[in-house]
């Protein structure tokens, strides 16, 4: 994971000013001497999900077993195991791997694509309400006081948006279900919108698997090279894009590059991706 950064104290000094009061202190900490720094925790963050379809995406669902021990029903990949594998791709895109920084690409995209649909479903179920509760009739949805709690521990940045993107699902399906046991949508129509947005995460996270890891480098691509023939054989379901390969463009959730052949010059900042998905 990419290290965060903070601004040194001891860089930017006590000069600055505001008024005649200093902002920072020169005096010295009597129990820690002259090292006057304090450690940036991040805290815990836990959360509860209020439906079972929030709970499969964030934890998964395991494999469902007749009296016999035979698996009648696959289970299903959740967000902490698919955070899990993310790391390894982290990792790779950091060693100038340019399959796995084409993966983060994709998955970006994947992922504002998701958000599209989470905003039309959310439309489709506000627009009904609107319609149904009209003058004189009123609603309230009520969550289960014994929903359980998740302590979120994920190690990658795109794991962190995925699952604030599961938490407005959590809504979203809540609100799906009030509307369908009071007819305020059609039944089918209510299934099929918690099925889309399920899939729809669950096949994002499975498009995680096309990676493979090979060692290959952008030099290797570049001198086409065993490894570079290697690793497109691996991959063969992602298509490397030229702006991948000259990092003219990559998703903001992408790690820095940290190491690559010194004779390739490439500007390590990333590029946004948000506004792609309109735009492609």
């Amino acid at each position: 994971m990419t290290e965060l950064k903070t601004d040194s104290i001891d860089e930017i000094g006590s000069s600055l000013l505001f008024g005649d009061i200093s902002l920072f202190d020169d005096s010295k900490t009597t129990e820690r001497g002259e090292n006057v720094r304090v450690r940036n925790n991040a805290g815990e963050l836990t959360i509860k999900f209020y439906t079972n379809n929030a709970i499969g995406l964030y934890r998964g669902i395991p494999p469902r077993k007749n009296s016999d021990g035979v698996v009648v029903s696959r289970g299903q990949l959740g967000l902490t195991k698919f955070d899990d594998f993310l790391t390894k791709v982290y990792q790779a895109v950091r060693l100038d791997d340019p399959y796995a920084d084409q993966l983060i690409y994709n998955l970006h995209l994947a992922s504002n694509q998701l958000a599209d649909t989470i905003r039309s479903c959310e439309k489709i179920v506000a627009d009904a309400i609107a319609q149904k509760l009209t003058s004189g009739a009123g609603a309230k949805i009520t969550k289960d006081d014994k929903a359980p709690s998740f302590n979120v521990y994920l190690k990658t940045e795109f794991g962190r948006v995925v699952f604030w993107q599961i938490r407005e699902i959590d809504t979203l399906v809540l609100e799906n279900l009030f509307c369908r046991q009071h007819a305020i949508i059609p039944r089918d129509a209510s299934v099929k919108m918690n099925g889309i947005l399920s899939s729809t995460l669950w096949n994002m996270y499975h498009s995680v698997f096309l990676w493979k890891h090979t060692g290959v480098t952008r030099k290797d691509i570049l001198e086409n090279n065993q490894i570079a023939k290697r690793a497109k054989e691996a991959n063969a379901g992602i298509v490397l894009e030229p702006f991948i390969l000259d990092c003219s463009k990559r998703s903001s959730l992408s790690p820095r590059i940290s190491e690559r052949p010194e004779d390739i010059e490439v500007d390590k900042e990333n590029e946004e991706v948000s506004q792609l998905a309109s735009a492609e």
